[in-house]
């Protein structure tokens, strides 16, 4: 028979060792405790630049050229400047006049949501407010990790769900975009670990994810918060290395940050890899996960999880078509809901770009015109589709701006790549379809340009999440031509304010 792995609580020896071992290690960082108080640097709280090989390293490996380098030739043959119009040209356009957006009220588009209170455990009593990490009863590592990457007061959705999470309680959790859910999961799961039964080596927490990206951003989230601990953690997300991870997961590690489609064919293929031992599984932006077409493999997974385990669910919106997936995962849940899904930050400005019908062939030069004069840096844009992200990089590239890619026909390196120069700040803009558009806290962010209008309000406010995050500011532009004006009446609806266009 094997060890059934049952989170206990800790008894009085083991919390005087663990006591005594954190007095020794807080003698032997005295002296570098000093040094450090010369010079504090917080750390970042993901990075992509190890997750992968650099992409001209993949270029050597594949005798491919670069798109960056194709266009540094095409610019020293012919140099291409932006003209800069003067004041008298500008007038000779005719001006377009301020109006007042003025939504039009449809009955059909009101719909009303009726929940099954019964099905939810009550909430009341949870209190969405802390002033430190100290309140929420989490160990000195974990403090020591929060200190070390900035993170002082928790937030509201970090408040209510972790104290709920320490005591196994299911969990769906819905709150603002940036508002810290990954800490709020992953700050009791790792509490709860460190009391484990360290000679039984298991899986005991699946993280599942719909995009690669979002997992590696997780995959480092916890690495961060875990760093003072002996917790491992292991990424199973296809782009990357299958052999590599096949050897992670046989050496059992405590927890896996995954998508479905490449876990579950770890599941199916991989010897000595199973989750009988699992006592946690989250599911992170599972309205995501369903758009994917991941519901058959989420629920396969769901299946093989054993019934006794802890099951948190968690995303800035929460749709109807996830209710089936709660009812089906989750036991007498618990609903935390930090802010209204359909809520923007107060930090955020948000701004509407017409374009006249017959003027869609200047939506590029108005972009450019955009990119050059107003929003020159820390800008992420959104097109429709892959080929028109593609040609945007080329046009920017031409243009002299410093820009990169992410959409799905890059390889996993290069998608890791794009995202780790802008996070360094070594081009200017992203340009991207909407794999960019959940979950991912790329750090100062100021401006997020919906050069393609999104399809609903949801992947709107995902979008726009990408920027006035943690309280700071930031902007959101979208363009919007005259066949989008049922998604823009879906956006002003839900403003308090007025909506100059």
């Amino acid at each position: 028979m094997e060890e059934e792995f049952v989170f206990e609580v800790p008894s009085d020896e083991e919390i005087n060792s663990e006591l005594e071992e954190e007095e020794r290690d807080d003698d032997d960082d005295d002296d570098e405790e000093e040094g450090d108080k010369k010079v504090k640097k917080t750390q970042t709280p993901w990075e992509f630049a190890s997750y992968s090989e650099s992409v001209a390293e993949e270029h050597a490996r594949r005798s491919t050229t670069s798109i960056d380098e194709k266009i540094s030739k095409v610019r020293e043959e012919r140099l291409v400047q932006i003209p800069n119009l003067s004041d008298d040209e500008d007038d000779s356009e005719p001006e377009d006049k301020q109006e007042i957006f003025k939504p039009e009220v449809n009955d059909d588009e009101i719909k009303e949501v009726v929940t099954k209170k019964t099905f939810f455990s009550s909430s009341e009593g949870t209190s969405f407010h802390a002033n430190s990490f100290m309140e929420l009863n989490i160990s000195r590592p974990l403090l020591r990790a929060c200190e070390t990457l900035g993170y002082h007061k928790p937030t509201p959705i970090q408040a209510a769900c972790i104290p709920l999470a320490l005591t196994g309680r299911d969990i769906c959790g819905s709150a603002i975009t940036g508002s810290g859910k990954t800490a709020a999961f992953t700050l009791p799961v790792l509490e709860r670990l460190l009391f484990r039964p360290k000679r039984v080596h298991a899986i005991r927490v699946l993280v599942l994810t719909p995009t690669r990206e979002l997992a590696v951003q997780v995959h480092s989230m916890i690495e961060k918060l875990a760093q003072f601990t002996d917790i491992r953690c292991c990424l199973v997300v296809g782009g990357l290395s299958t052999k590599v991870q096949e050897v992670a997961l046989r050496s059992m590690p405590d927890i896996v940050v995954a998508t479905p489609g490449r876990m579950i064919d770890h599941l199916r293929n991989s010897q000595s890899v199973g989750l009988e031992d699992l006592a946690v599984l989250i599911l992170d932006e599972a309205d995501r996960l369903l758009e994917l077409g991941f519901n058959a493999e989420i629920r396969e997974l769901v299946r093989i999880c054993p019934k006794r385990r802890q099951t948190m669910l968690f995303s800035a919106t929460m749709t109807e078509e996830i209710d089936e997936l709660i009812k089906l995962s989750l036991t007498k849940p618990l609903r935390l809901s930090a802010d209204p899904s359909t809520k923007r930050p107060a930090t955020l400005t948000e701004e509407v770009v017409r374009i006249r019908r017959m003027r869609e062939v200047n939506q590029e030069a108005v972009l450019l015109a955009l990119c050059s004069k107003t929003f020159t840096s820390k800008v992420i844009i959104f097109s429709g589709t892959k080929q028109a992200a593609h040609r945007l990089k080329i046009l920017f590239g031409l243009a002299g701006f410093k820009a990169a890619e992410l959409h799905g026909n890059l390889t996993q390196v290069q998608r890791l790549d794009a995202l780790e120069v802008f996070r360094k700040q070594e081009v200017d803009f992203l340009i991207a379809t909407d794999v960019a558009a959940r979950g991912l806290d790329i750090i100062g962010v100021q401006t997020v340009i919906n050069y393609a209008c999104p399809r609903d309000l949801t992947s709107y406010i995902h979008r726009v999440g990408r920027t006035a995050r943690a309280g700071k500011e930031g902007y959101a532009v979208t363009f919007v031509s005259d066949n989008d004006r049922s998604v823009l009446r879906s956006i002003v609806s839900n403003l308090p304010v007025t909506v100059m266009s």
